[in-house]
């Protein structure tokens, strides 16, 4: 196993970036285009493996008229939306019914332009699969969620049940079953969405697969919710302490019982409150970074340990939630103290600890890969489709 670099480095990427930033500005949006492949190519030349790299061969170009087109899209809607708000709500059904559409383009065309060792990526899923996993599923599986609940919430008044024992099983054994339906139906969707992105991806004429299940999924989201719980009691506990240990709760207490000065008794017991909600915000934030760090890196180890490239190149993830959460935790206070100019170092530092906790058994070696040739069609469906920016978040 043989793990992938990154050579860049965030002072290198921040001059590319802050020039982005600048021309968007003063072009009023035009040149974004063209600022996202230069972040795109930045990223692609410099992740490496065994000395050869990606390559990013869209073009500025290329993608401006399909931006052009989403930006007249969401002026229409906005327009519409101001003047006639069932014209927006038909609009909005609209979009969500070719949502998958977009989907299914963009990975089209952002697999196409994309390259390793001068061989291209490729994605062969077809529209229907975009259909079911993207549009169909999500819907079934909110109705599912959904329907029970609401239904007991009609059935039970219109039949005038009063609590009682049998009502309160049935109400419990109703509730167990939404958790367990929930945690199914959340895994079943993530099994599919990865199924069908991986096993849609070409590499030349070579063809990943996967093989992953929704119950490994349920498994991981299980842990996932219970520790959140445990490190939400944990929160609340440390909270508590520091409180205790700071006088906080004491000053608010001997606050309340003062009255000799009502005015400064409200603003030294908002300032109390104040630091104690602001406690409770910022563990709140850290904890939900810890469990996105553990989900994230659990599922991606699953699915790399399940993949293949045509059963014979195989991948591997040694990605660890901690060090994955630090550098999250620690990428939000740089850009927080940096007012937003630290995001170049943030991007390559998450960049470089993916990249390098990325592993491919090369043994096989990509020599006998060879560049599929391109149907002669027009890519403009696949450019408005990458313009949205979507992204099927897949774990990779």
């Amino acid at each position: 196993m043989k793990a992938l670099s990154f050579a860049g480095s965030g002072f290198e990427y921040f001059k590319i970036w802050i020039v982005n930033i600048l021309l968007t500005i003063v072009t009023l949006g035009l040149y974004y285009p063209w600022a996202k492949v230069r972040n795109r190519r930045y990223f692609a030349a410099n992740s490496n493996l065994e000395g050869r790299n990606f390559e990013y061969h869209a073009t500025g170009k290329q993608l401006f008229i399909g931006y052009l087109i989403a930006m007249a899209i969401f002026i229409v809607f906005v327009i519409i939306q101001n003047v006639s708000p069932i014209g927006s709500l038909i609009v909005a059904l609209l979009f969500i019914l070719a949502l998958p559409w977009i989907i299914w383009r963009s990975i089209k065309f952002n697999m196409r332009m994309t390259s390793f060792s001068n061989v291209r990526f490729g994605f062969d899923g077809i529209l229907g699969g975009a259909y079911i996993n993207y549009l169909l599923l999500p819907i079934v599986c909110f109705l599912a969620l959904y329907g029970l609940p609401i239904a007991l919430a009609i059935v039970i008044p219109m039949l005038g049940l009063q609590m009682n024992a049998l009502l309160g099983i049935i109400i419990l054994v109703a509730v167990i079953a939404f958790i367990v339906l929930a945690f199914f139906l959340f895994a079943f969707l993530k099994k599919r969405n990865t199924s069908y992105a991986i096993n849609g991806y070409r590499y030349g004429q070579g063809e990943f697969s996967t093989n992953v299940e929704t119950k490994k999924f349920a498994m991981i989201l299980l842990k996932s919710v219970g520790l959140s719980i445990l490190a939400m009691i944990a929160l609340l506990v440390i909270v508590a302490v520091i409180a205790g240990f700071t006088g906080i709760a004491n000053e608010i207490l001997q606050l309340k019982d003062s009255l000799q000065d009502p005015e400064a008794m409200q603003m030294a017991l908002a300032g109390s409150l104040g630091m104690l909600i602001g406690l409770v915000y910022l563990g709140f934030i850290i904890v939900s970074l810890l469990i996105v760090a553990y989900l994230y890196t659990r599922q991606r180890t699953y699915i790399y340990d399940n993949s293949n490239l045509d059963n014979k190149i195989t991948f591997a993830s040694t990605l660890k939630a901690r060090p994955f959460a630090w550098v999250m935790i620690t990428n939000f206070i740089i850009i927080i103290f940096t007012l937003g100019f630290g995001v170049p170092w943030a991007k390559v530092r998450m960049a470089r600890l993916i990249l390098e906790n990325s592993q491919v058994n090369t043994n096989h070696g990509f020599d006998e890969y060879l560049t599929q040739k391109q149907k002669q069609q027009s890519s403009l469906g696949e450019q408005i489709g990458d313009a949205f920016d979507v992204d099927v978040g897949i774990g990779f």
